[in-house]
This record gives C-alpha cells, structure tokens and sequence, in this order.
C-alpha cells in the first residue's frame, strides 16, 4: 500500500495545488505564498511515504506495522480504499485539465469584459472577400484584460500590440491592422462572422491577466470559416521581460507552424530579440504605446506617450525601440505644433537608437518621420520607409508615411495603390477611405472620391478632414451651398481651417448675410485668440467683400506686420507655409504688386518643394495678382494648376469676383470653357 499512499498523495497534492492557485490568483496573493504551500507538499511527499511503510492502519486504530499480526490484516480493504480515492482525485484532475482548456475559449470568445465600454456594430467595407482569403491572412482580436486591476488594461493592450508587431515581421503572413480589430473588444459575434467582416482565414483570440510577479496569458488560433481550434496555449509564468519576450515569440512560432508558415533565418533572428531586460522600463513602453495607436492626435495626447517613453527610456537608457518611438512622437508633436524644439529633440532621439540598433525597423521608420514631418524631405523619407518595409512588411506606421509623402510628391497613383495595401490589412479603419478619398479628389476623380467618403462614414468616421475633403469635392461640382452644409455652422471647438473655408464659400457665393454672421463669429474668436493671424487674416478677406475699406486696410497693416516679425524670427521656415501664404493675401488685399511678387517669389524658392500645394497653399495665388490687376501672372498661374491636376481644378477661380473684370480675357475664357465642360460631364 506504500506505492498507494504515494500515487494519492501525489494525485491529490497536485488537485490542491490547481484549486489553491485559482483562490491565491483571485485574492491576489503574494507569489511566496504559494511558493511556501508547494514547498510543504514536496516536504511532506516522504514524510507520508515513511509513515505508510511503518504504520498500518486496523480495526483497533494505527499500530506499527512489525506488531501487526499478518493473519489479522486489513490491508487489502486499505488498498481498495485507497484505489477508490485515486481514481476519484484522478477523475477530478481530469475535469480540471477539461476547465482549464474551456477556460482558455471562454477567456477570448466572450474576453470578459468589453475594453473600450461599448460595443460597436461594424460593417464591412472593401475587406477582401471571406472565401478569398488567403491561408496566411489572420486577424488578432484585442486581448482581454483579465486582471481584477482596471489599471492594467494598458498592460493588456500592449501585449496584445506586441503580438501584431511580431505577427507582422513574418513576411508570409497578412495581418490585419490594430485599428480594424479594436472595435471587437467585448463583441458577442461569432468567429466565422468576424472572419468574414475583415476578410481573413484565421483569428486568433485570448486574455492577459497581471497579478503581482505572475503574468498569465491564454491564446488560442481559431480557423473563421469553421469556428475550429487549431492550437491553443496557456502560459502562466513570473513576469519578467525574458519571459514576456518568449512567450510573444513562442505563440508567433506556434502561428506560424500551424499555418504552415515557414520563418526566414532574418525573422527568427528578429523574434529571438529581446529589446529590453528591465521590466518597468517594457511596462511604460507598452503604456506609450497603447496611448500612440492612433493617427492624427492633439498635442496633450502626444505629451502623454511622450511622458511615458521617457520614463521608459530613463529606466533603461539601452531601450532602442524606445527611443526610436520617442523621436517619431517629438516629430509628430513638431508636425501638429511646429515648435523647433521637438524637432530638435526628434533628432537626439533617433541619433540614440540609430546607435543603438541603425537597421531596425522601428529605427528606419523614426528616421521616416522625422524626415518627412520635420523637414519635408521627401527621398530619405521614403528610402526610410522601405528599409522599415523591408524588415516589419506589415508595419502600419510605415505604409502609411509612405503612402503620404508619395502624396506629396505627386505620385498620385502609388499613394493610392499604397492606401489600396492598408485597406487589405486594415479595412475597418475608417480614416483610410478619407486618405484615398483625397487623393481621387487630387486626380479629378469627384464620384470616386465621394463613394470612398460614403464608406468612412458606414465605418463611423466623423472627422474634420472627412468634412474638409467633401466640402472641396462638393464645392469643385458648383454646390457651394452644400460644402457649406459638410461643413456646418462656425463653432468655436472647430479648427481655423473650417472657418477659413466657410469664409471661401461664402464668398465665392457672394452670400453677405453668412458673411456678416461669420464676421461676428470671428470677431469674437480674435477676442480669444488675440494676435492669431489666421482669423485676422479671415476677417480682412470678409470686409473685402462688404467693401468696408478703412478697417481693412488697418488690420492688413497690423498682418504685414505680424507675418514680417514672424519671418525676422525665424517662425517662418521653410516648413511653416501659412504666413507666407497669408503675407502673399495681405498685398493682394492692398493692391501692392511689388511686394506680391517678391512675396510670390520667397513661396516658390524658399518653401520645400510640394506637388500638392498648389492646390492648397497657392490656390490664392492666381486670386492675388488678379486683384492687382496683373491678369497674365494671374492666368500663369491658373494654368499651372490646371496642367497638374486637370480642368476641375479651375473651380476657384470661376466664382472669385477678383476675376469678374477678366471674364471675357481669352485665357481666361478658355480655362473657364475647360471646367464648364468637365462640370457638365459630372452632373450627367
């Protein structure tokens, strides 16, 4: 029975040890706890062997075996006894391996609780169909955060970002973008209708649960057309980063083999990489970067990743990934904010990584925005974002810079095709539509660009740049009262831009009632904002129109004087296109040639070069000279922009009342037969 006693003792020592781990995760526990418990059953496993061997249990109670009377032993009812408790311990084991196992599927189908607190209905929009999809497509769903500490849902969206970023290196694979997969966070849909949504082969899904020292963490791959488990893994380990790193590569590898999915000896290379050794500083990094998912953010928003990549980096000043995502948010900080000092500090940290680690991805595409939102410079941006291609293939950062400076460099056509790949491996991220919706706009393409902004808006979007790209499309078809309407009311949360528009439109309307109530509108902004240029500058193109010429020409007085001290200062480079725009407004306003040329002139020889901005900045160009009454430079001009971007682009320049004196100039007239004809062809 000693052979007995030990199979029990074990079978049921290892039952406690599964039923007091789930009471010390669900209290939180200390982990030497536990540690002690373990260390008593290992201590008592001989205790009980040697008590079996000496002692036997009779009818009259335990008695020493040596004075046992063999004839009278009841040892063959204890070992009978003792079968019967071993299958019963082992049957409960059994049933605890079966929990354990449903745990994992219950842990991601329902993934507990909803992490974004709603629960978003999606529509699919230009995902690839569910039966073209490729083997090697797969969507990983947001990681549910099992910890009873709310705090630690960052820790569950890093984790759950670090896997697509590994996921993502692996050239074979087409891994669906963070951005469409978020909105599952909570969802009650089944796997086989997510599979069909975001166009993908496989998902995969599972729960992050942080207690103390302890992390543990469930994954499960999951087959979207037959809801069937293709692997499945439970690691419950003490967090440290070697752990952390392992075991995002363990469940890539474990991907990759259940899709037959064969790594290069590169990308092996990569999951083996540890970025860093000190757990505290990887904590903070997964905060950044939990908080810098998301494109198009305020400065207060930037600040805060920003404060938490520091912290990252303080912590472990060897941390490359960390300073390299450190130098792409001071870049973004300068591109929304344009203070030099970002841009400054964007430099010192990339110089950090590029020492550290000069050909990682996340190196190349630091070196990508900081090239492109810093100084413009649109080749080595590009060289930047490929090299990061080339090693991270499905890096959305990375598509999507070089998707816009090709943007910026008038290759129309591969920014499009670029958007059309981000689309594939991110298709319900509603800002993308918009992108492509611009760049139709840029080739002329209105019904194009209009059934892209219908599908941002199915997705949910309702953002100023998707109001901005319909007003222009609207407007470029002769509906000004309609990219009126995209636009809305002036409002004060409304960025100057929107009002810079409305104020266009109701010009070129020559609607004065708007006019005057956009008046009051920035009247009562220039109170608040004091010395903004931008409403100054709205409120002189306003009592233009009205035709009230004493106050205009003391608030262009106080402009020129503004945009020059700017310049003097050094706020004007050669990256900040507003004041030279508004400089070359101010003397078209007052009538002043000479100054507008040598104006025009600092435009196109001091400012980076731009494919895009005659279209934005420089549209007022042509407008400039014709209120000077230089009709030759004005048409020049227009031509210029007609050739590049074809006949539509002349809608401007046929409701500006500057060009009422010119109406029947013949180069006027021909551009103006240009864009009637094209308008005519749109309406049909």
């Amino acid at each position: 029975n000693v052979f007995r006693v030990g199979i029990a003792y074990a079978v049921a020592a290892w039952v406690l040890l599964q039923v007091v781990d789930l009471v010390f995760e669900y209290i939180t526990a200390p982990d030497w706890v536990m540690q002690v418990f373990m260390l008593a059953l290992v201590v008592g496993f001989p205790i009980v062997l040697i008590v079996a061997w000496a002692f036997e249990i009779t009818p009259e109670g335990v008695k020493r075996e040596a004075e046992v009377d063999r004839s009278a032993s009841i040892a063959p009812n204890t070992g009978r006894k003792l079968d019967r408790i071993i299958i019963a311990f082992l049957a409960v084991a059994v049933v605890f391996l079966v929990a354990d196992r449903f745990r994992v599927r219950d842990a991601s189908t329902s993934l507990v609780e909803p992490q974004t607190g709603t629960n978003k209905e999606l529509k699919r929009v230009d995902a690839a169909p569910a039966d073209s999809a490729t083997n090697q497509s797969i969507a990983v769903l947001p990681l549910a955060n099992r910890s009873t500490n709310p705090e630690d849902a960052f820790f569950a969206e890093g984790m759950h970002d670090e896997l697509l970023t590994q996921l993502s290196r692996v050239s074979a694979l087409t891994v669906i973008s963070r951005t469409s997969v978020m909105g599952y966070a909570g969802t009650t849909k089944r796997m086989t209708e997510i599979g069909k949504e975001l166009g993908v082969a496989h998902l995969v899904e599972g729960g992050v649960q942080r207690a103390g020292n302890r992390v543990r963490i469930n994954v499960q791959l999951i087959e979207a057309a037959t809801d069937k488990h293709l692997w499945a893994e439970v690691y419950d380990r003490e967090l440290t980063t070697d752990n952390l790193f392992d075991i995002q590569s363990d469940i890539t590898r474990s991907i990759a083999n259940a899709l037959q999915t064969v790594l290069t000896g590169e990308e092996e290379r990569n999951l083996d990489a540890k970025p860093t050794e000190n757990v505290e500083a990887y904590a903070f990094y997964l905060r950044a970067k939990a908080a810098a998912a998301t494109y198009g953010r305020t400065i207060p928003q930037i600040d805060r990743s920003i404060a938490s990549y520091q912290k990252a980096v303080e912590l472990d000043p060897d941390f490359a990934a960390a300073w390299a995502a450190l130098s792409t948010d001071y870049s973004e900080r300068y591109w929304t904010g344009n203070q030099e000092e970002s841009i400054q500090l964007a430099e010192q940290a990339l110089e950090r990584a590029r020492a550290l680690v000069p050909d990682s991805a996340d190196t190349s595409i630091a070196a990508g925005y900081f090239h492109y939102w810093g100084y413009l410079d649109y080749e080595p941006a590009i060289e930047a974002f490929d090299r990061a291609l080339a090693a991270k293939p499905g890096s959305m950062l990375a598509l999507r810079g070089k998707a816009y400076v090709l943007r910026r460099m008038g290759r129309l056509d591969e920014s499009l095709d670029m958007f059309n790949q981000i689309v594939s491996r991110d298709p319900l991220n509603a800002d993308i539509p918009v992108d492509q919706a611009y760049v139709m706009f840029s080739k002329g393409d209105m019904n194009s660009a209009q059934e892209r902004l219908d599908q941002a808006r199915v997705l949910g979007v309702n953002s100023g740049f998707l109001a901005t790209v319909e007003s222009l499309v609207l407007a470029s078809r002769g509906r000004l009262q309609d990219a009126t309407m995209a636009l809305g009311a002036a409002r004060t949360d409304q960025p100057a831009n929107f009002t810079s528009a409305l104020v266009t439109f109701a010009r070129y309307a020559k609607d004065k009632k708007r006019l005057e109530t956009l008046e009051q509108h920035i009247r009562e902004r220039l109170q608040e904002q004091g010395t903004a240029f931008e409403y100054r500058g709205m409120l002189a193109w306003i009592l233009h129109a009205l035709d009230e010429k004493n106050e205009l020409q003391t608030i262009l007085a106080r402009l020129e004087t503004e945009l020059l001290e700017q310049r003097a200062t050094g706020q004007d480079s050669s990256e900040n296109v507003g004041p030279a725009v508004f400089l070359i407004n101010v003397y078209g306003l007052q009538g002043n040639e000479d100054r507008l040329r040598e104006a025009v002139r600092y435009f196109d020889e001091e400012l980076k070069p731009d494919f895009m901005r005659p279209l934005e900045a420089g549209a007022t160009i042509p407008t400039a000279f014709a209120m000077v009454g230089d009709i030759d430079s004005a048409m020049d001009r227009a031509e210029m922009i007609v050739e590049r971007f074809g006949s539509w682009a002349f809608w401007p320049y046929h409701f500006e009342a500057a060009f009422d004196p010119f109406k029947d100039h013949p180069r006027y007239r021909a551009l103006d037969d240009r864009y009637l004809a094209w308008l005519e062809e749109q309406n049909r």
